[in-house]
């Protein structure tokens, strides 16, 4: 940066040298500029090694196929006499691993007491499309019992017990950033996916588990 003052007694002004970049503006610089250099090393190996959109289904489908990942490869929710289901984490993450070329970036772009977010992206890197997601992650935590815990707020539940808002704690934070951003991953890198390929994948989970319901 460079400053302009006065020089002398008129009050005429003169340049000074740039002023150098302070230790924490230095290191963001550094950062931002090793980050940026990544990426574009990213793209450089994605196109001199295209994907090849057979072999990433017959990669996905053959996950699909063990016994084990078939039974993680959806989620599932009760509501009411329903139970919703739908392709998982699990199943995102064998996608993203069996495409290649995609970019999974999660930084965090604001912090403080209250609430942190986080900027959840996923690039193919061959097509240059990105999407991406804010998600703002509260930094406190309901619990039955407050005693012992920086209490901040409380309501009654559905049930009508009362139920304590307080601080998080650090690895309470963690853990709810965890579970957010891998819903935010899902729902980006899913997007990714054909279509017809997606549904054949879970049509290959499903086969499994009924195999053995009748084993």
């Amino acid at each position: 940066r460079t400053e302009i003052i006065p020089a002398n007694a008129n009050g005429s002004r003169t340049a000074l040298a740039p002023r150098p970049a302070g230790t924490g503006e230095t290191s963001a610089i550094a950062s931002a500029a090793q980050a940026r250099a990544t990426v574009e090393a990213r793209y450089v190996v994605a196109e001199r090694n295209p994907r090849n959109i057979d072999t990433a289904r017959e990669r996905l489908l053959a996950d699909c196929k063990r016994p084990r990942f078939a039974e993680v490869a959806r989620w599932k929710r009760p509501i009411g006499n329903k139970q919703l289901t739908g392709p998982s984490i699990r199943l995102a993450e064998a996608a993203i691993r069996a495409m290649g070329n995609v970019d999974v970036q999660t930084p965090t772009v604001y912090d403080d007491d209250d609430k942190r977010i986080v900027r959840v992206s996923v690039t193919d890197l061959e097509g240059n499309a990105t999407y991406s997601v804010d998600i703002a992650v509260a930094k406190t935590v309901e619990r039955r019992d407050g005693s012992g815990r920086d209490v901040i707020g409380a309501r009654q539940n559905s049930g009508g017990q009362m139920v304590y808002i307080v601080r998080a704690t650090d690895d309470e934070v963690a853990v709810k950033q965890a579970a957010a951003v891998s819903k935010a991953i899902r729902t980006c890198a899913l997007r990714r996916v054909p279509g017809d390929i997606l549904e054949e994948a879970l049509d290959a989970a499903t086969a499994p588990l009924a195999t053995a319901d009748t084993a």
